[in-house]
């Protein structure tokens, strides 16, 4: 803004912004806000309808095919709560929500790939002798986008955290590495049958398995590429939404 010309910090579309958003470059001490109620509404409405398509497709053919969408589904929305509950210990001053709020982030990091995860469900699409593939194909786009979207804004809630505290570069850097991470969790949900209650459930194979990879990056090639690839992807369509729902101010 000009000298002395002050900045109208209204709701803007899909956040509401206050002078510690940030990325607003102000950075204050104070907390950015959150989504909005109509966002959380939104998705619940995506999740409704994404659910609705797969029971119309059982109560149609009578049998349970795609059915199993509905608990990915499930398990895409917990990263989200996870990443509120974050969002809202940041705020409190205390011993036990310090130590509460570094539990729920490392849970958030471990059930996060179950968002974007759901994209890989297309693999599940029958394409030929199906008379409901448009249906089917709906159905499943419908879900990717919804676990798209609940991963999206549940990065950007603990991505809003981490800049308050260290900046919005570092915040930058921790989304990037977030989504890499993340890609390579969701090679080791589809491809190696590892999933999030893994962690504790078989820590020593899940690390065992892990660190195999890692140790052997040329043997595992496809790996990296798979999860360079879908990292590309995931960090470009972050990014869009972003540059979507977040708008400067028009007056400055």
């Amino acid at each position: 803004a000009a000298p002395g010309q002050t900045v109208d910090r209204k709701t803007l579309g899909y956040y509401r912004l206050a002078a510690s958003d940030p990325y607003d470059g102000l950075m204050s001490g104070q907390r950015a806000s959150g989504p909005s109620l109509a966002v959380f509404a939104a998705l619940i409405l995506a999740s409704i309808t994404s659910t609705l398509l797969v029971a119309a497709r059982v109560v149609h053919t009578r049998r349970l095919a795609y059915v199993f969408l509905v608990y990915n589904l499930v398990l895409a929305w917990i990263p989200l709560g996870l990443s509120v509950a974050v969002h809202a210990l940041d705020g409190v001053r205390s011993r036990v929500a310090r130590v509460a709020l570094v539990l729920c982030l490392a849970a958030w990091l471990a059930f996060f790939p179950n968002a974007p995860y759901l994209m890989t469900d297309l693999l599940h699409l029958k394409v030929q002798d199906n008379r409901l593939l448009w249906l089917d194909l709906i159905a499943l786009q419908a879900f990717a986008w919804t676990g798209l979207a609940l991963g999206f804004v549940s990065l950007d809630l603990v991505q809003r955290v981490v800049a308050r505290r260290l900046g919005r570069a570092a915040s930058w850097l921790f989304a990037a590495a977030v989504i890499g991470l993340s890609a390579f969790g969701v090679y080791l949900g589809r491809f190696r049958r590892w999933n999030s209650w893994d962690v504790a459930r078989d820590p020593l194979g899940l690390f065992s398995d892990v660190a195999h990879m890692v140790l052997h990056p040329f043997a595992h090639a496809h790996v990296v590429a798979f999860s360079a690839v879908l990292a590309a992807f995931l960090l470009t369509a972050y990014l869009v939404m972003q540059s979507v729902t977040y708008h400067p101010s028009r007056n400055g």
